[in-house]
């Protein structure tokens, strides 16, 4: 499973989404996907593929950004 980095193009938050494919390969660089924040499905674009020792940082960043 590859981790990403998506922003919500409505509420600008960002979290990290678990998938099974490679979503650079996306013509557009977005997803239309459910937001956590929102509670409803946005566009999101995406920002990069999330290494395993990035994960933690990358937390505390969206949680600073609150």
């Amino acid at each position: 499973m590859t981790k990403w980095l998506l922003r919500c193009t409505r509420c600008g938050r960002t979290w990290v989404l678990e998938v099974s494919f490679d979503l650079t390969k996306l013509s557009n660089g977005r997803l239309y996907h459910y937001c956590p924040y929102c509670k409803q499905n946005t566009f999101h674009e995406v920002m990069k593929r999330v290494e395993e020792d990035e994960e933690v940082r990358t937390a505390e960043l969206m949680e600073e950004k609150g």
